[in-house]
């Protein structure tokens, strides 16, 4: 029940986060003509701010001492306000649609959005290591940690473009916040903390100790590989349909349907998988079959052939996420017997920090839309966009990757009881 609980709360993350990260272009650039190049500016001025406020929010969640333990208070604290701020993303007020007004409502409100996913982000993921302590039950927990994730993305991306299409975007984020936070309440109710851990660096020894760890870096670039690469997938999705394969809007919910239901049972097979073969073996097996399968979204012309690619692409999606929480987690053991102190705040701050240096790259992958195919914008679209987009969905995060596949040859451990 402990792993359940645990993983409910990725689901409410997982349900609001990923409609946002895989909406927000598609919003704000085909509904409401905002130009790429100031998405891609914005995602870049918050890339900055992200910098200083992922490592702070994870240092002080290190450090904090309460009664009801160090992440705790910072989870009832920002949940309310992720949840609202999400809400004011895509619950555009009319006043704020002109041309003049629409930029800086858009920069303002995924400031604020992205600064409490940074916190509970943080705080989240640095209860797994803690909560599960060996390698079965972290292979267990990932597995059903991811597999709840599935469902979030199920509802938050494969089943969003039938909700928006009847309800719109404002009526969407009203329905996925209200699921988030029934998942948020269960989650809540099963977190439990060691009150014997605790920090008592200050935040430049923590971070320079985090920092000199070999093998963090490559699990932490590799990551930023993989999270850039699923990101332009997802981000480019809805684009891809349009433009590429000439489908219909609700089209959407199939071509991710074929990742994430594939997925599904995938995460269990994962789990087995690194418990066998160790972690970074399957790890390395995972970001392999991703990239190539991720090549291979350039080739459909129709749906049921991009629905068979997407089902390879869910696999690979599955193995990641499920080797990369164990591999993850044996970074933090191996530093925590060295220094006597668990740092899980500190660690899991600079991950998210280059899971949001992703969004940046992002944002500079589609402006290199005008530049190579003359796509500007949904009212200006360019004279290929179709090319543009298979472009988009297949190359870059094929080649970003398969990049990550050939780092994880770098990480320096065995991942084994």
């Amino acid at each position: 029940m402990k792993a359940w609980r645990y993983a409910s709360g990725q689901m409410g993350l997982t349900i609001v986060s990923e409609s946002f990260g895989t909406y927000l272009a598609f919003f704000y650039l085909e509904k409401l003509g905002l130009s790429a190049a100031f998405y891609a500016l914005a995602r870049s001025l918050y890339a900055i701010w992200d910098a200083v406020n992922d490592p702070l929010f994870g240092h002080l969640s290190d450090r904090t001492k309460t009664p009801l333990g160090r992440r705790r208070p910072w989870l009832l604290l920002g949940i309310p306000l992720f949840l609202l701020f999400y809400l004011l993303v895509f619950w555009v007020p009319d006043w704020a649609k002109s041309p003049g007004v629409l930029p800086y409502y858009f920069l303002l409100a995924i400031v604020l959005y992205e600064t409490t996913a940074t916190v509970i982000w943080t705080n989240y993921g640095a209860l797994f290591p803690e909560m599960f302590r060996n390698l079965a039950q972290r292979a267990q927990a990932a597995a059903l940690k991811r597999g709840t994730e599935l469902f979030g993305l199920i509802l938050g991306i494969a089943l969003a473009p039938v909700i928006y299409a009847q309800f719109g975007f404002a009526g969407m984020a009203l329905l996925f916040a209200g699921l988030a936070l029934f998942a948020f309440l269960f989650f809540l109710s099963g977190v439990e903390e060691d009150p014997r851990a605790e920090s008592g660096l200050g935040l430049l020894p923590s971070f320079r100790l985090v920092l000199a760890n070999r093998a963090f870096w490559v699990a932490a670039l590799v990551g930023l590989l993989f999270e850039f690469g699923r990101t332009v997938i997802q981000t480019a999705m809805a684009f891809y349909a349009k433009h590429s394969l000439g489908l219909p809007e609700a089209a959407t919910t199939f071509l991710f349907a074929a990742v994430f239901l594939v997925a599904l049972p995938s995460v269990f097979l994962w789990g087995r998988l690194s418990q066998v073969l160790g972690g970074k073996r399957a790890w390395r097996l995972a970001h392999l079959l991703m990239g190539l399968s991720a090549l291979l979204l350039f080739l459909p012309q129709s749906l049921l052939p991009a629905v068979l690619v997407g089902a390879l692409v869910g696999i690979g999606f599955a193995g990641v996420r499920v080797t990369g929480e164990v591999v993850m987690a044996k970074v933090i053991d191996l530093d925590a017997e060295r220094t006597g102190t668990r740092r899980e705040g500190a660690y899991y701050s600079l991950v998210g920090l280059l899971g949001r240096v992703s969004g940046a790259l992002v944002g500079l992958a589609f402006a290199l839309l005008g530049p190579l195919f003359g796509y500007v914008s949904g009212e200006n679209p360019g004279p290929n966009p179709g090319l543009a987009f298979r472009f988009l969905i297949s190359v870059v995060p094929g080649v970003a990757i398969l990049l990550a596949f050939l780092l994880t040859a770098l990480f320096p451990h065995e991942v084994r009881e």
